[in-house]
């Protein structure tokens, strides 16, 4: 699966998260399966910035309102993960 489809994926699972722990959950343990799988720094912080362009291009229009709450949340903690090199570069 290339970074791409792996963010379009998650991206897919925060649609249905109920609230931001669940969108913590969902962003974290991505990261955390690309760790285990022995995924490189870069690869991860490529699969961030994908996933980081996808929430910042949404429109407010193509969902309701607690999925763009939720979608919005996702990009602090996005952005968040991206300034932590412990978590991307392992």
């Amino acid at each position: 699966m290339t970074t791409d489809d792996y963010a379009l994926l998650i991206f897919e699972q925060l649609k249905s998260a109920k609230d931001y722990g669940q969108v913590e959950s969902i962003l974290t343990t991505s990261v955390k399966d690309m760790t285990a799988e022995k995924k490189n720094g870069f690869i991860i912080e490529r699969y961030i910035n994908k996933l980081q362009l996808i929430l910042e291009t949404l429109s407010p229009l193509d969902c309701n309102s607690a999925e763009w709450s939720n979608y919005r949340y996702a990009l602090i903690y996005v952005r968040k993960l991206s300034t932590k090199p412990q978590l991307v570069n392992n």
